[in-house]
């Protein structure tokens, strides 16, 4: 099955004439999802010349085939960091996918990239009651290292928008 992310973005996932003479650069950057895609940036922002090199097509593997979206929840991961580093490792680990996610805004406001960037809630869930703890007990630890979390019974998915809009 071909990625929502792939499938509507044909033209920024087009392969690349392969790399056939020696070129010059101050930096090349060896992956073109999105963290070397935002390093180049910044790299280029700062006079560098950079070249990006991947073996398939930009913004197309990892990047490619998530669901296009930039959170600091990954699942169910404070609560493992904090028992198996500590508390300042998870809380690290979440400000700096905070920081991240405030200089991709602010990328697109300065470069006026039209993308359809959002903010929204990022939702962990689970349809097994068995579950239920884990997912408490991550909000937990995500409030205890300074993030914003809750506990909902029921969400109403917007998955009907998501349909709507690109025509599935």
């Amino acid at each position: 099955m071909e990625s929502l992310w792939i499938k509507t973005q044909k033209e920024i996932v087009e392969k690349k004439k392969t790399l056939e003479n020696e070129i010059e650069a101050d930096v090349c950057i060896i992956g073109g999802g999105i963290t070397g895609i935002s390093t180049a940036y910044y790299l280029s922002k700062a006079k560098k010349k950079v070249v990006i090199l991947d073996r398939d097509k930009i913004a197309y593997s990892t990047t490619g085939h998530t669901t296009a979206k930039i959170t600091s929840q990954h699942g169910l991961f404070y609560k493992y960091l904090i028992d198996n580093f500590s508390k300042e490792y998870a809380k690290d680990y979440y400000n700096a996918n905070q920081e991240a996610i405030e200089n991709i805004s602010k990328i697109i406001e300065k470069e006026g990239i039209s993308c359809d960037f959002e903010r929204q809630d990022a939702i962990v869930f689970t349809r097994d009651s068995k579950e239920l703890s884990k997912i408490k007990e991550e909000v937990e630890a995500v409030k205890e290292i300074g993030g914003d979390a809750e506990f909902v019974q029921t969400i109403e998915p917007p998955i009907k928008d998501v349909l709507r809009r690109h025509k599935i």
